[in-house]
């Protein structure tokens, strides 16, 4: 196969390429064109992580600079060097590898993958099937594809708390591992993955083909990057230098390692998992593909599956890690600049780490077991459960929490006054026909007579059942009395919690922000937020529709129960969030599956409400909704709840408040 080596190098703000081909060319160090230099490629690596976080397409003046940075690059003896190996790639099907070393961590941190053809939207050097990039790392081990006669054998290794994402994998995969291309090995989980148990699994266990981690990356205080595992039992955090366990890779996979995903969680920093996985594919595998920064979970699943079909699966091409991974962007561009988070580290001049001409493939007689614990049905719910999730819990209190006796007299008063009232109707709905008949003042003291009735109700078992499997993180609800700020401060007391509440809509504040320190026991008004939130620490509940705080003599702010009232409430959400809040909800949010509790699709609030709160994306595709027995709604959610999500779904279970507490604590540990 024909490749281009590019040695990117510094000097000062200046950027010098050296440009060496695979027929004895060799160019002297030429300047990038256009006054290309560090600032601008600092400042475009920006653009391209904000799109990323965002989940968009490159914005306008961003691709702009791709279309600049590409022509900077690739001009003068380059760009000549590289139409004369294209056209010598022919034979060889038209394929130029061109690895870039970049040594600097500035530059290493640049998306040169995002690199884009002048005069065109989406000729991106990443999605290109006739120029492969990927980054070259420097190394003394030679270089050799592994020959392949059966399955390649995957090897998961998940330390801490992402069960979901280990299940997900395992599921879209289905159909590699039926047809024989893939052989699941037992995955490395939770308590198996500390230190002392997960080197002794290694080595005992089949030497893998592939190894794909999920979790935490970080740096030690050298500046070194390891990778995060399981609690020990100490209490203290342990970590695995990337360097030990490329050491460890080398002894216990031998020469069958060729390649090694990591799928970076929410928490990882960004660039943690490229700078180990440059450390990895220097001495402890052939091909590293890891993100440059943290990415959605189910877009970092989706990126692993198309990349393992086109490895695997693909007739063109199959065995070729820089072929499969193009081919991944290509699958999954239009969901925006994700695409240009994973990236491949090579150590050699070839990309095929997989030697699959002699491969028959024999289907397995039996599929492996589900990583989910019990029931097959329920598995999904099983899988939530197990993992950090956002809850969303929706209108549960109508059965305990005084909203019947509210709806009843709300009834009573409509009918006073020749109102026909409709059986089932949406309790917004009558409210919002008495506010008209009535007027907010009588409204509200109907509120406060039913709903501060229920004030001093202890906290429901279903929802400590439930709780029992809430973690730190961004949760939701519509309760207007704090049940699930008490049952969170009950079950999490060496927690902060924080609650946020709309303001009166006439009053001077948008917001009210309550706190729980850790290890107190009191609720306060914080006046000034947090500015040190850590949605991997804190717990934040968002009161969409206000009512009683948590403090010990809840005070009653104004309640959102008007149709009106929902609709302004949305429309006020931009406010209601202090500086930076915004941005650590959503991206919890964004990054995790959630749990809806409560929801009904028939309800125009709960469809507003998860607009809002997914941003119309689609929600991750191990998210679950628990819906009301007797309503049917489950097979609507199944279906794409009629595009609500666009094009995404969400799995849906019909149970009774009583069973998903049972199952929380089955699951309970």
């Amino acid at each position: 196969m024909a490749w281009l080596e590019l040695e990117l190098h510094r000097n000062d703000q200046e950027l010098l390429l050296r440009a060496r081909g695979s027929r004895g060319e060799s160019l002297p160090p030429q300047p990038l064109a256009g006054g290309v230099n560090l600032g601008r490629v600092t400042g475009f690596t920006s653009g391209v992580r904000r799109a990323v976080a965002a989940g968009q397409q490159l914005p306008e003046h961003v691709l702009t600079e791709a279309h600049e940075l590409h022509a900077a690059v690739f001009h003068g003896a380059i760009a000549d060097l590289v139409a004369r190996l294209l056209e010598a790639s022919r034979p060889d099907g038209g394929r130029l590898l061109v690895r870039l070393s970049a040594f600097d961590p500035e530059l290493q941190r640049v998306p040169w993958e995002a690199m884009c053809r002048p005069g065109t939207a989406r000729e991106f050097v990443g999605v290109s099937p006739e120029l492969l990039l990927v980054r070259g790392v420097s190394s003394g081990d030679p270089f050799e594809p592994r020959e392949i006669r059966r399955a390649m054998r995957l090897q998961a290794i998940v330390p801490i708390g992402e069960a979901d994402r280990l299940l997900a994998l395992q599921r879209a995969l289905e159909e590699p591992i039926a047809a024989g291309a893939i052989e699941w090995l037992p995955p490395i989980a939770g308590a198996q993955a500390t230190r002392g148990r997960l080197l002794e699994l290694m080595r005992r266990a089949e030497a893998p083909h592939i190894l794909h981690w999920i979790g935490h990356g970080g740096l030690d205080e050298r500046g070194s990057p390891r990778l995060q595992l399981a609690d020990d039992g100490s209490g203290d955090e342990s970590w695995l230098l990337a360097e030990t366990l490329a050491q460890e890779l080398r002894g216990a996979a031998g020469e069958s390692l060729r390649l090694v995903v990591l799928e970076a969680c929410s928490g990882a920093k960004p660039g943690v998992f490229a700078s180990a996985a440059e450390t990895l594919a220097r001495s402890g595998a052939e091909a590293v593909l890891a993100h440059l920064w943290p990415v959605r979970a189910e877009f970092a699943r989706d990126c692993a599956v198309e990349l393992y079909r086109a490895l695997t699966l693909a007739r063109d091409g199959a065995g070729d890690v820089a072929a499969a991974t193009a081919a991944m962007r290509r699958a999954l561009a239009e969901r925006g600049a994700e695409v240009f988070s994973p990236v491949l580290y090579l150590r050699g001049t070839s990309a095929r780490v997989f030697d699959l001409r002699r491969r028959r493939l024999i289907a397995p007689t039996t599929t492996p077991a589900p990583t989910a614990a019990s029931g097959a049905q329920l598995r999904p719910l099983h899988a939530v459960l197990d993992a950090p999730f956002s809850l969303v819990l929706g209108d549960v209190g109508e059965r305990f929490a005084g909203a019947d006796a509210l709806r009843a007299d709300l009834e009573a008063g409509l009918s006073e006054r020749g109102e026909a009232i409709a059986p089932n109707l949406d309790l917004s709905t009558l409210a919002e026909r008495y506010f008209l008949h009535s007027g907010r003042g009588k409204l509200q003291r109907l509120f406060q007579k039913d709903i501060g009735a229920a004030v001093k109700i202890a906290v429901p078992n279903f929802l400590r059942s439930l709780v029992s499997r809430v973690g730190p993180g961004a949760h939701t609800t519509l309760l207007w009395l704090p049940l699930l700020e008490w049952a969170l401060a009950e079950r999490h007391p060496d927690r902060n919690i924080y609650t946020l509440m709309p303001g009166a809509p006439d009053g001077l504040e948008s917001r009210l922000v309550m706190v729980r320190p850790a290890g107190a026991r009191e609720w306060h008004e914080e006046e000034a937020p947090a500015e040190d939130l850590d949605l991997r620490r804190d717990i934040l509940v968002l009161r969409i529709y206000g009512g009683y705080s948590p403090e010990a003599q809840p005070i009653l702010t104004t309640p959102q129960l008007t149709e009106d009232d929902h609709v302004r409430g949305l429309v006020a959400l931009q406010g209601l969030f202090p500086p930076a809040w915004e941005a650590h909800f959503m991206g919890w949010l964004r990054m995790h599956p959630f749990l809806g509790v409560g929801l009904s699709i028939h309800e125009w609030r709960h469809r507003m409400l998860l607009t809002w709160l997914l941003d119309q994306r689609p929600p991750s595709r191990v998210s679950v909704v628990v819906t009301r027995p007797g309503r049917n709604e489950s097979a609507i959610w199944d279906q794409g709840a009629g595009g609500l999500f666009g094009r995404g779904a969400l799995r849906a279970f019909d149970l009774d408040l009583d069973a998903l507490a049972g199952l929380c604590e089955e699951a309970d540990p």
